[in-house]
């Protein structure tokens, strides 16, 4: 009856939210592998890849997987069991193997069919799935959440899901593509990035109760640049600082507050390459990677946690290894940081996918370790996942 009361007040547009307790203890995983999926926009397969002690990527057993829609964002469940991938068609899933390869699930049907899901991520306790998109009903952008079977991998949309995002004027709505998804680290807050319209801020309750409060709360673009676009989001591990990659303006860098509120820090925004879209940090929240799709690198930043300071690491920024790179993920190993490059790749020294290691002599440099393709050129890789 518990968790009946958490799905029946869970989602509700202005819903201020509920109050109710569902532990908020982040998963152990189950499955080990060190393993990294990539979705390709050009075609419908699923490339899946094994990462060695040594930063070695290999093929996993079967893949390429077709999928038979191309997937526009992947996400994998914290215990490394299921994997999804959000397409024009729905929501697909995977059950990941001890071998790290993945098997369909739903007989080959999609798990959820209300979102056109261009982001998604599970949260800390693996038991709610988010998508950022746009909703199949009402043709406009919206975020889903969905419980995970997590014995099967089947979802269960909540009550009140797909919830409406933020579409400026109610008169004469702007409806975009969710460009960015990000829950925090804390499992308190979620934005999402709705390209020239900014980044909406909801809030989380324990266990995923997600609110818009009684009206969006709203970070616009920075008005002095030219056109300019949200993308990319990240946190730090301590949920202090909010970091979005804005195309025409740089790497906006804030202090999260109560309620997820956001305050520019001093020194905000950062110059990085053109065209930023993807940002992250390594996992000890040390360094900031920013992906520059229009310069081909990525741009690295030293983080001082007590002000926020961000200080250029020596050597950036660094070439990701082909063109148009709009992704990144820390490997399950955490010693490893891939890349994903959207361009026409395959020629020499332009790679689907890149794997860096952090240097060891100059801290957060990072150095090419290997490459792989995700197929038969051109891929076009549009979303990257990994292994926890």
């Amino acid at each position: 009856m518990r968790r009946l009361s958490v799905l029946s007040c869970l989602l509700l547009l202005g819903l201020v939210g509920c109050d109710f307790f569902v532990p908020n203890t982040p998963v152990t995983p189950t499955n080990t592998g060190d393993n990294i999926y990539v979705g390709n926009g050009n075609n419908t397969y699923l490339a899946g890849f094994g990462v060695s002690s040594s930063g070695a990527l290999s093929v996993l057993s079967g893949s390429p997987y077709n999928n038979g829609v191309a997937a526009q964002s992947v996400t994998v469940t914290p215990a490394n069991t299921f994997l999804y991938a959000g397409t024009t068609a729905g929501i697909y899933g995977y059950a990941i193997n001890s071998n790290g390869s993945i098997s369909i699930v739903n007989s080959g049907t999609a798990v959820a069919q209300d979102m056109v899901a261009t982001q998604m991520q599970v949260d800390s306790t693996g038991n709610y799935l988010l998508a950022s998109g746009i909703g199949t009903a009402v043709q406009a952008q919206a975020i889903g959440i969905y419980q995970i079977n997590t014995t099967t991998g089947l979802l269960t949309a909540l009550i009140g899901s797909p919830l409406a995002l933020y579409t400026g004027s109610a008169t004469s709505p702007t409806v975009v593509t969710p460009t960015g998804l990000l829950i925090t680290p804390n499992n308190s807050y979620v934005y999402v990035s709705l390209s020239t319209l900014g980044v909406q801020v909801l809030t989380l309750g324990t266990g995923g109760a997600l609110s818009t409060g009684a009206a969006p709360t709203l970070l616009a673009p920075l008005s002095t640049s030219t056109s300019p676009a949200d993308y990319g989001l990240a946190s730090d591990p301590k949920t202090a600082f909010l970091f979005l990659a804005e195309i025409n303006t740089g790497l906006r860098e804030f202090s999260i507050g109560a309620n997820g509120a956001l305050s520019e820090v001093s020194g905000s925004p950062y110059a990085v390459g053109t065209g930023p879209t993807g940002v992250i940090l390594d996992p000890t929240g040390t360094y900031v990677y920013v992906a520059n799709k229009g310069s081909n690198n990525i741009s690295a930043f030293t983080l001082t946690a007590t002000s926020g300071k961000l200080t250029a690491i020596s050597g950036s920024p660094f070439a990701s290894g082909g063109q148009l790179p709009i992704a990144m993920i820390n490997d399950n190993s955490k010693a490893f940081l891939a890349v994903i490059n959207s361009g026409a790749n395959g020629s020499s020294g332009n790679s689907d996918l890149q794997l860096f290691k952090f240097d060891t002599t100059t801290a957060g440099k990072l150095d090419a370790v290997s490459t792989a393709t995700t197929g038969t050129d051109p891929t076009n890789p549009q979303s990257v996942a990994a292994t926890h």
